[in-house]
């Protein structure tokens, strides 16, 4: 299977950016303040706004203006197409259009000269996917014995997936002497998810009367949960020349809550040697929630020669193993319980994750026109940290986007008296030729309450 998703997004305000709606699986989709998202994000050597509580808490100490705002929205388009999700030409298909709030920032008098501080709220993850797909063909299912011929087979499997969060950051950058600063940032996150996911399938016995045989499929889950993380940091400045390098700490989880809810069901269903009715069902409430972020590493450097302007940054983000967010209290969940005793409610309602190591890299350009017009591209690398042992382990999977993603800016800064306005369009895109899909219905056994086996498409 193939997964593809692009991007172009224009926006032009007081002070406009170029960004993108974070996928659910990936660190380096967004950025916000004109020039650090044209520039692609390579600005942690040099950046000269208050874009600085995130990038870069030491390049506070730089900044001469003593109140400085930021407030836009960009707007854009993504398709995600997902080739084959349940068999051969049944495809998911998502397409979507709308906002996203981007940065409000400022600068907070310190009434210490060297001392600068600065705070900024923004949304780094905005991802939704809605999809449906649908196979309607007759099938081997059953023992010739039993049923001859091919089953007249329907199955179903929809999708429907949300996830934000929202980001609040305060921070200080002491300058040293007028080469060297230090910073540090406080950020809290707040995060929400909602998943829903169905899959249905049905299909009539080639025997007298054509009795029905069905299964179903049903997960609901939904949390929110906040975390805080500081980043420190360390930067160098001279007359064309920047270098920083900051450090960000592993995620404190502080608080948070979620629902999970499981329902299983199988009318007539082959299942221990014979045609039997099935329940599997529990929803549990105010479950403790527990969602990690790794430490990460970034560095950067900015130099300037006659026009131009370069830059380049890199990050490095550690991997987290295997982990629930959500786990249920054990419960009875078969019904009856004569037919399998060990299904638990703690094995079955429980949304796990886990990230791989990741490293990004961007590198940007700018180049001074005249006076009031300044032209600037960059290209940077946003890599999934799906990990795919959390595929593998029991529970609900919520991680969605396994794909990699590489974005290219092109834009501009026009200078008009004492306002500026930019511009840019950004293009991403992303492709998974390796995705191993759960909900493939092209070869349905009943061993399996009527799923297929997972492929690699």
């Amino acid at each position: 299977m193939k997964c593809n998703k692009f991007y172009c997004l224009f926006l032009f305000f007081h002070v406009a950016v170029s960004t993108v709606q974070a996928q659910d699986t990936h660190y380096n989709t967004f950025q916000f303040g004109a020039r650090s998202a044209l520039m692609g994000g390579a600005v942690i050597g040099s950046v000269n706004d208050n874009t600085a509580v995130f990038y870069n808490p030491c390049a506070l100490g730089f900044i001469d203006s003593s109140n400085l705002s930021i407030n836009a929205t960009a707007y854009q388009f993504d398709k995600i197409r997902i080739y084959n999700a349940l068999d051969q030409k049944k495809d998911f298909k998502s397409s979507h259009f709308g906002s996203v709030p981007l940065l409000i920032g400022g600068m907070i008098p310190s009434g210490i000269k060297k001392l600068k501080l600065g705070y900024g709220m923004m949304s780094p993850v905005n991802f939704s996917f809605k999809a449906t797909a649908r196979i309607d063909e007759k099938l081997p299912i059953v023992d010739e014995a039993e049923s001859p011929g091919d089953e007249e087979f329907i199955g179903q499997s929809g999708i429907d997936y949300k996830l934000n969060e929202f980001a609040a950051g305060i921070g200080g950058g002491y300058k040293i002497n007028d080469q060297w600063s230090v910073g540090l940032t406080n950020i809290l996150t707040v995060r929400s998810m909602v998943l829903q996911r169905a899959t249905y399938s049905r299909f009539f016995l080639n025997t007298a009367g054509n009795p029905l045989v069905s299964t179903s499929f049903v997960r609901n889950v939904e949390y929110s949960h906040i975390r805080y993380v500081a980043k420190i940091g360390l930067n160098y400045q001279s007359k064309n020349f920047g270098a920083g390098l900051t450090f960000t700490t592993p995620s404190i989880g502080l608080t948070g809550t979620g629902t999970i809810a499981v329902d299983i069901i199988g009318n007539h269903i082959l299942y221990n040697g014979a045609r039997n009715d099935l329940l599997a069902n529990d929803r549990q409430e105010k479950i403790k929630a527990n969602f990690k972020s790794p430490f990460s590493v970034a560095g950067g450097i900015n130099w300037s020669y006659q026009r131009s302007s370069f830059g380049i940054a890199a990050q490095y983000y550690g991997g987290i193993e295997v982990y629930d967010i959500l786990r249920a209290a054990p419960a009875a969940f078969v019904r009856p319980a004569s037919l399998n005793s060990s299904w638990g409610s703690d094995d079955f309602l429980r949304l796990k994750t886990g990230t791989k190591p990741v490293f990004n890299f961007a590198v940007g350009y700018e180049y001074l026109l005249n006076r009031t017009l300044v032209l600037n591209a960059s290209f940077r690398t946003n890599q999934s940290y799906f990990d795919e042992q959390a595929r593998d382990s029991p529970g609900i999977k919520s991680d969605f986007t396994t794909w990699d993603i590489y974005h290219f800016t092109l834009g501009g800064t026009i200078t008009r008296s004492r306002s500026k306005m930019s511009i840019g369009i950004l293009y991403s895109t992303g492709e998974d030729g390796n995705r191993v899909e759960d909900d493939n219905l092209n070869k349905p056994r009943e061993a399996i309450f009527l799923q297929g086996e997972s492929f690699v498409t």
